[in-house]
């Protein structure tokens, strides 16, 4: 968004925090334009002047969220590991990081799996299943196939990690775990795949 471009960043952020926290915790269509400018101490009218209608702000939160999520897992590397569970696990170590750090961008992640809102559903139908399949290109590659046991679905593998993930993360977003448990709870479950799932001359 353009004119969101001119809006300096030290007004910038304010309003993304507010505005995920917002809609985090209210959904789309309860999530107030008004409570937002007012939570990040601008105007209501430099709100729309500068994001737009409720729903472009949704569109560049998602936006804004992805490019956080996909900038993370640059910086880690992930590809240096030749390893599929070792770059699940540094992955998941960087996600919840982030996650952890940024609470906010974690309960709107949440409640964009949970959106049913008609007038942004063809946003999180988009959204959510490209960064999932992100994640999953940026993990598996062709070369793992071969140290998988013959039975073994390396999708179906990859669906129940992101599941758990999913699950782990409403349960930070609760505030029911915190990220050492969950990090260290995460590990074991791969590692367990990892010993049951592999040809014994790859352990």
């Amino acid at each position: 968004m353009e004119k969101q471009i001119e809006l300096s960043e030290e007004k910038q952020q304010p309003v993304i925090e507010a505005a995920l926290k917002c809609f985090g915790k209210h959904g789309y269509k309860k999530a107030s334009m008004g409570d937002i400018a007012k939570s990040s101490g601008v105007s209501k009218p430099m709100l729309f002047h500068y994001f737009g209608t409720k729903r472009d702000l949704y569109l560049y939160l998602s936006e804004y969220v992805r490019t956080v999520m996909v900038d993370a897992y640059k910086r880690n590397k992930i590809d240096v590991c030749d390893d599929l569970f070792e770059r699940i696990t540094v992955a998941s170590r960087m996600k919840m990081g982030i996650l952890e750090k940024y609470p906010n961008i974690l309960k709107f992640i949440i409640s964009m799996f949970e959106e049913t809102d008609e007038e942004v559903i063809d946003i999180t139908k988009k959204i959510m299943p490209e960064a999932q399949q992100f994640s999953y290109d940026l993990v598996v590659k062709k070369e793992d196939a071969v140290k998988f046991k013959e039975s073994v679905d390396i999708d179906a593998v990859m669906r129940l990690m992101f599941l758990m993930a999913e699950g782990y993360a409403h349960e930070m977003s609760d505030g029911r775990c915190d990220l050492g448990k969950i990090t260290e709870e995460l590990e074991k479950t791969v590692q367990m795949l990892k010993n049951n799932l592999y040809k014994e001359e790859y352990l």
